[in-house]
């Protein structure tokens, strides 16, 4: 009779995984029809001479289970068409590594099945049980399994955040060489993109998307804002308006550059000495608790054993 709770939560399980995949292909073929739409009315548009053209909203000629699915896919459609800012899952996403709508779509329905999956099946179980225990464990179940993939999405991000700070003051040394053999700023951005040997993979895949930008028709202070607002990286923002600012104004970008690297070499050597610092202080800690311990054994261990011996024999 104990297995008969189990049994039921797993057949639960099961039909909401299911159900689940069921879901994410219809946010799939949502997307993939609304971007579809979107590209011809830009192509229509742009036959047209590139005038507004009065058409319907592209989600108003979905069904209604795929108009459904774009909110919760996380892309929401105006009524011209266009759609609103980023979501923080998708800026998450995007400063993880993963730009495709499908893994967009992929992690919302992750974290709906997920806790979706976990109250049905514990639910059944704690109606079975009868206990109070089974519901609060249920609540908990579903709580960490719809907050934990954010939390480790999060995390995700900032490690990968962290490491394109860290590979920021080599591609600032690597504009200035380039700059000053005569190479200007697009060959330098291709040249770092497609080049595996300088060993920075994250801002080099990074830059091979804003090198497509710029091809697609995009500028290249815009295709470059976009890369520094998702990224929220200080450096990185600092530099994009630095290029920015001497592109608009036509001065050069040798001696600022040279400037901006000076001060990430000694922002780098004040965060090692913050970095040290701490690590001595942790060490104190450590020491007490082991080395003193045995320090204290080695060097006052005779003389607390040969006072013992002549109390034994004393006595």
């Amino acid at each position: 009779m104990e297995l008969i709770p189990w049994l039921a939560a797993s057949s639960v399980a099961l039909a909401v995984f299911g159900g689940g995949w069921l879901l994410y292909g219809h946010f799939t073929v949502a997307q993939s029809r609304v971007r579809r739409q979107r590209q011809l009315n830009r192509l229509e548009s742009a036959l047209d001479g590139g005038g507004p053209a009065d058409r319907e909203p592209v989600s108003e000629r979905l069904p209604l289970l795929e108009r459904l699915a774009l909110p919760i896919a996380g892309r929401i459609y105006s009524s011209d068409g266009k759609t609103e800012p980023d979501s923080e899952e998708r800026l998450l996403l995007i400063q993880a590594g993963f730009r495709s709508l499908q893994s967009l779509l992929f992690f919302q329905t992750l974290r709906l099945a997920l806790p979706g999956s976990a109250l049905l099946a514990m639910s059944g179980y704690a109606l079975l049980d009868g206990s109070l225990t089974g519901w609060m464990r249920t609540f908990a179940a579903c709580t960490v399994l719809y907050l934990g993939p954010k939390y480790v999405l999060a995390w995700l991000a900032r490690r990968r955040r962290r490491q394109l700070a860290e590979e920021m003051p080599f591609f600032v040394d690597y504009l200035r060489m380039m700059h000053s053999v005569g190479i200007n700023f697009e060959q330098s951005l291709t040249l770092f993109a497609e080049e595996d040997r300088v060993g920075q993979p994250i801002l080099a895949g990074e830059l091979r998307m804003v090198n497509l930008a710029i091809r697609s028709g995009r500028s290249r202070g815009d295709a470059m804002q976009q890369m520094a607002e998702q990224f929220q990286v200080p450096e990185l923002q600092e530099l994009v308006s630095l290029i920015t600012q001497a592109d608009r104004y036509g001065a050069g970008v040798q001696e600022p550059l040279k400037l901006f690297s000076k001060r990430l070499t000694e922002k780098k050597r004040f965060e090692l000495q913050e970095y040290v610092g701490k690590m001595s202080t942790k060490m104190v800690v450590v020491m007490v608790l082991f080395l003193l311990p045995a320090l204290i054994i080695v060097t006052a261990g005779p003389g607390f054993l040969a006072v013992v011996r002549a109390l034994t024999n004393m006595s």
